[in-house]
């Protein structure tokens, strides 16, 4: 867990939780984006939201494979 600003306000008190990320294996989020939903009432893409309720509104466990795929493809993060 690491801390930093708020990103639509660099004058509010810095956040905890800005470097925890969270996936469904679709979809990959930051762990402070139900501050940024709470705070400016930001939207969320339609897909994202049906996804959202199909699960319960709760994250699934992943499997590894996929992990490591969402983390050398979409964060381009080197394993080696």
């Amino acid at each position: 867990m690491s801390a930093g600003p708020d990103v639509l306000d660099p004058a509010a008190p810095n956040m905890t939780g800005i470097g925890s990320l969270i996936t469904d294996g679709t979809w990959l989020w930051r762990e402070d984006l139900p501050y940024y939903i709470a705070r400016y009432h930001v939207s969320l893409p339609d897909r994202f939201l049906e996804r959202v309720r199909s699960l319960n509104y709760v994250a699934p466990t992943v499997p590894e494979n996929r992990l490591i795929e969402i983390s050398t493809e979409d964060l381009g993060i080197s394993l080696c």
